[in-house]
């Protein structure tokens, strides 16, 4: 089995995996999209502001692996797939996926009359030119694995074209609303060469226009968009406002009217007046990374009396005001594969007998690395709290970004953490970090039962029987505990008053094609 594309592995710890979605045998459409207008019209025009956490990176789907770049490619590109707001993969550019019943081949229908901004068309032949693009080692590609073991792309019809896989690879479906779904024009990435990623054309609601060097980017309607009357906004313009304080402000005084991502530690300031926020039921998971080749932490007992001596009601709590949900596994209870019979119980008790069974009952010392960032700060005081009532001492390293990914990256840790954001389909939330082949944080782990499972889940078309897999999964991760899962994080959206049609996803997507304002 091809194993997942961890090229961009560790900036997708701290930025977004890729999106992904449920599996499913085949969809159709009538033509009209993914949701239907109301009885009232929206107001057409206006601009609407995104004032964003940090600044983009790329928009060229076939390089980008990070949730803002992909927040707003959604908007310039649109997918061939769309989760709608009830979690379920839609048409969109593609009308018809159908799926053999052993899993290998997937026989895509696009939508016909589509064009991308530049005025070529949207066919077939430009699907195939991007995904050929990104299979190609030369692009180095972080979404390679996403479209997975391609054996071949066949172009049928100009609006048809079957992808045929050397193995079957279940994720694909949920792949085509993310990255791998965007489809950009292949005239303007030849035009363009290495610049495409600042000169983005696509074939969704709007059009890129201009983008300020470390600062914002500004789209316009798409006015030969094929949904009929959208988008009905003139102009969208996304703008970093690194201080989260500085973002609340811009909320709450009007200089933007959407503010992405909220720290939970400043949703009090968001004045109802002028606006409200969305909290809305994640997919990640944010949790303790144990290296089990080095320590005292290389004894799976004293990574259970860890376990068992952290209250995770605290750090949901104090860290997360009281949002998102406490974790018993990387898998979110929004995802179709999670296990509500899986539980991880606070007990001090159980603690001590685990530090008995490792054999250092009066407990014992590790290090944990943290970025030196005010969330980190109370969040690692609190462990260190909590775990000195059992008789574990933990150090505290506090480390700048750029450090803290290195060491992740190498081994040179014996714990540190990691915020990940999710998927509907666990695929991307499990395996880069479970997988002993591609062990992105390097922490060691190696279980055969959990590799295997985690191929059969990949190479499984059946979503129950994947689900299966994924629950076996994070039982066998619950016992070995490589990592220590604390909270399923809320997405947190901050949201103007003023704001009609918008709808705050679990995958973190911003489409605004749908989107109004007074």
């Amino acid at each position: 089995m091809t194993k997942k594309a961890v090229a961009a592995g560790i900036m997708s710890l701290l930025a977004a995996g890729t999106l992904a979605a449920c599996g499913s045998t085949s969809t159709t459409s009538n033509g009209s999209g993914s949701s239907t207008p109301t009885s009232s019209s929206p107001a057409s025009g206006g601009t609407l502001t995104v004032g964003t956490y940090t600044t983009a990176e790329t928009l060229d789907p076939a390089l980008s692996h990070t949730a803002l770049d992909q927040q707003i490619m959604d908007n310039i590109y649109g997918t061939l797939l769309q989760i709608n707001k009830s979690g379920k993969i839609v048409p969109n550019l593609a009308t018809n996926v159908s799926v053999s019943a052993n899993g290998l081949q997937y026989v895509i229908t696009l939508r016909q009359g589509v064009k991308f901004t530049d005025g070529t068309p949207f066919n077939a032949a430009a699907v195939k030119y991007n995904w050929e693009r990104i299979l190609n080692p030369a692009t180095a590609s972080p979404e390679a694995g996403n479209i997975g073991p391609v054996q071949s792309i066949t172009v049928n019809s100009p609006y048809q074209l079957t992808v045929t896989f050397k193995q079957a690879f279940a994720p694909f479906m949920d792949s085509l609303t993310g990255p791998v779904g965007m489809i950009a024009s292949p005239t303007a990435i030849q035009k363009e060469g290495k610049a495409f990623g600042t000169h983005p054309v696509g074939a969704g609601p709007f059009a890129f226009q201009s983008w300020v060097p470390n600062g914002a980017i500004t789209l316009v309607k798409n006015s030969h968009y094929f949904k009929a009357g959208e988008p009905y906004l003139n102009k969208v313009v996304f703008d970093p406002i690194l201080s989260a304080t500085t973002l609340v402000d811009a909320l709450d005084n009007g200089q933007v009217q959407i503010a992405d991502v909220l720290d939970p530690s400043q949703l009090g300031q968001v004045q109802s007046s002028a606006a409200h926020v969305d909290d809305v039921p994640g997919l990640g998971w944010y949790g303790m990374n144990i290296n089990v080749t080095q320590g005292p932490l290389k004894n799976v007992h004293n990574r259970r009396a860890l376990q068992y001596a952290i209250d995770k009601s605290v750090i949901r709590k104090l860290v997360f005001n009281g949002t998102g949900a406490i974790a018993n596994s990387q898998i979110s209870p929004s995802s179709w594969a999670y296990d509500a019979a899986l539980k991880t119980p606070y007990s001090p008790t159980l603690a001590k007998k685990e530090l008995q069974a490792a054999g250092n009952p009066s407990g014992f010392t590790f290090t944990v690395q943290a970025q030196n960032t005010n969330e980190y700060i109370q969040l690692t005081q609190i462990l260190q709290s909590q775990l000195a009532k059992v008789g574990i001492t933990m150090h505290i390293q506090l480390l700048d970004t750029s450090t803290y990914l290195t060491n992740l990256n190498s081994g040179n840790y014996q714990a540190d953490f990691v915020n990940m954001s999710g998927t509907l389909d666990p695929n991307t939330s499990t395996y880069i970090f479970d997988d002993s082949t591609a062990d992105v944080v390097k922490n060691g782990y190696d279980n055969p039962t959990v590799n295997s499972l985690l191929n059969a889940a990949l190479a499984t078309p059946n979503q129950s029987k994947r689900a299966q897999d994924y629950r076996q999964i994070a039982q066998l991760m619950n016992q070995d505990l490589p990592i220590i899962d604390f909270v399923n994080p809320a997405v947190l959206i901050g949201v103007g008053n003023n704001v009609h049609g918008f709808v705050t996803f679990p995958t973190e997507y911003l489409y605004l094609g749908r989107v109004s304002v007074k």
